[in-house]
């Protein structure tokens, strides 16, 4: 190999595999991802920054005696491809041996394609206008910063030394933004929020809950603490669900299945929350640009429920997890989905007695028994139905075990992210105080 290989990407990758074998290698996968972006980056007043840029990353993995190694590379220089290689091979004589450790079999799919085969880059800049254009009309105390609609190309190609090849391209609009209000010397904090669509978006203030954010910041003006130390209620919204979501996955996942630091260990097949919660994975979702047809293994993704009216029927498992516990695997790539209820989100506001609206927790991350504490962001107080006021130094400690279990109103109002789908939930017994 002289010099870069200007070949398919499939291609490539199985030329990678060959030479791996070639050098000693029991088995090999490669990886090959090339991401190209048109980009536009912009402020409430004008736009900043246009640039288009390509990428292609490689990924080489090989096994050796029940050994790994692995080691990536930046387009198809050929010292940089002999580099990792080499490095790879290294990097497996130098690990433990485990018998985790293999590629997998599973069949290879037809090569996909979802989404635009090139941005509408006209329509693109003139969205941005649009939303510059209200911003400054309808909001002028916004302030906004790192505010990107991006168009999206993603083409993955998957080869291993037992005949798997797995081929996508994935392409869609991303739209996200932070924000901030400011009137004279008074300030609010920063809030973001953003989501992902197979096809442009024709207002961006309508993105995900981008329009309901500027609203509730420009409500923040005259935050203080919650009033007193209390047990109360917590409406956890879309944003919220967005971030905590994943630390159930983790700890209904085959890792922390593993290593026996999951509560959820002897559950399965039982109830560990509200039967009004369902934790879904949607890998296969239509409406979900950035989902995936096969996983890092090359296996196929398959849709699965993992919690289903409060009942935890399958735990997250992918293809290493599934050979060290003796288990089907069940999930190597995660896309929650959280179904919606039958409530309206006023109606639950205006069923609380007392409880606040949480959109962002700022702490550690839970210990092994899920417990939290940390400090609420960009959320509000309620009290006898009302919103009362934005807060500010304001504590919530209790259990997401706790918090799943006593889950007593899930909004028919839901956000899909273009990765997950989630509503608003309101659960009770969660401790909230002054700082």
């Amino acid at each position: 190999m002289s010099g870069p290989l200007d070949v398919p990407a499939v291609e490539f990758a199985a030329e990678l595999v060959d030479r791996a074998l070639a050098a000693g290698a029991d088995d090999a996968q490669v990886t090959s991802v090339n991401l190209d972006r048109f980009e536009i980056d912009f402020s409430e007043r004008k736009v900043d920054l246009l640039r288009t840029t390509a990428n292609e990353t490689t990924t080489i993995a090989v096994f050796r005696g029940a050994k790994r190694g692995s080691a990536s590379l930046n387009g198809r220089d050929a010292g940089e491809i002999d580099s990792a290689l080499h490095s790879a091979r290294l990097a497996a004589e130098a690990g433990l041996a485990d018998p985790g450790h293999v590629v997998a079999e599973a069949p290879s799919l037809p090569p996909s394609r979802y989404g635009a085969e090139m941005a509408d880059r006209d329509a693109m800049i003139e969205t941005v206008l649009a939303y510059t254009r209200e911003l400054n009309g309808n909001y002028p105390l916004i302030r906004t910063r790192n505010s990107t609609y991006t168009f999206f190309a993603r083409d993955t190609c998957f080869t291993n030394s037992r005949g798997v090849r797995q081929q996508q391209r994935r392409a869609w609009y991303q739209f996200g933004a932070m924000f901030s209000a400011k009137d004279g010397i008074r300030a609010t904090s920063f809030n973001y929020s953003g989501a992902a669509s197979y096809t442009p978006f024709e207002r961006l203030l309508a993105v995900g809950t981008v329009g309901r954010l500027i609203e509730e910041t420009l409500r923040s003006f005259d935050a203080r603490p919650a009033p007193e130390k209390f047990v109360g209620d917590v409406i956890l919204t879309p944003d919220c669900l967005y971030h905590l979501m994943p630390v159930l996955g983790r700890a209904l996942g085959g890792y922390e299945l593993l290593s026996g630091t999951t509560p959820y260990k002897e559950r399965q097949g039982e109830s560990i929350a509200s039967p009004l919660f369902s934790l879904l994975n949607r890998p296969q979702a239509s409406d979900f640009p950035e989902g995936a047809d096969f996983d890092g293994f090359g296996i196929p993704t398959t849709d699965t429920d993992i919690v289903r009216d409060g009942k935890l029927d399958n735990f997250l498992i992918d293809f290493y997890i599934a050979r060290k516990l003796g288990m089907p695997q069940t999930a190597g790539v995660w896309n929650f989905v959280v179904p919606p209820g039958n409530r309206s989100l006023n109606d639950i506001v205006a069923g609380t007695r007392r409880g606040i609206i949480l959109s962002r927790f700022s702490g550690g991350n839970p210990n092994s028994n899920l417990d939290f504490s940390g400090v609420a962001k960009n959320s509000f107080y309620v009290e006898d139905g009302e919103i009362r006021h934005a807060l500010t130094e304001t504590m919530i400690t209790g259990s997401l075990q706790d918090l799943f279990r006593n889950i007593h109103a899930v909004s028919r109002e839901h956000i899909n992210f273009g990765d997950h789908d989630y509503p608003y939930i309101a659960a009770s017994g969660v401790t909230i105080s002054a700082k």
